[in-house]
């Protein structure tokens, strides 16, 4: 006799195999994306400083990034006429944003480019993360230059 299909205990050998996979591939593919959120919206951040401080030195007035924390927003302001762009960026809830000026936490929430291009104070560090990352942006006083430590 010759029997084409499968057994039942073969059957659940096969979901069992599944499941195991599903189970250790799950977990890390939701790793992936909070990692992915986290870069994204330091990209984003860092697209907007690099943003305002070409806007400073091609208006030659002073533009600021500002931070709201409780709204999970970053924009851009033209310090001299108080008017907002559009450019907006709106964090994950999940995420958290620190400032800190020579290591120490910033008392302020905003950045300010100055018309040269250099940044009104001291160097700042901007500090995205979750709860087991986190990325920072380096903005240098002298020049306003914007990198990812």
């Amino acid at each position: 006799h010759s029997t084409f299909g499968m057994t039942l205990i073969e059957i659940l050998v096969v979901l069992g195999v599944i499941g195991m996979i599903l189970g250790m591939g799950v977990p890390a593919l939701l790793q992936y994306g909070k990692g992915a959120r986290l870069k994204a919206a330091t990209r984003q951040v860092m697209g907007l400083m690099t943003l305002a401080r070409s806007l400073a030195i091609g208006s030659r007035q002073d533009h600021a990034v500002l931070i709201d924390r409780e709204r999970h927003e970053v924009r851009v302001v033209n310090q001299a006429t108080g008017e907002a762009l559009e450019h907006v960026t709106r964090l994950p809830s999940a995420l958290s944003v620190q400032l800190e000026v020579g290591g120490e936490p910033a008392a302020d929430s905003q950045i300010i480019f100055r018309s040269n291009g250099s940044l009104a104070g001291r160097t700042v560090s901007i500090i995205l993360g979750d709860d087991q990352r986190s990325q920072t942006i380096l903005v240098t006083a002298a020049t306003g230059s914007v990198s990812i430590q």
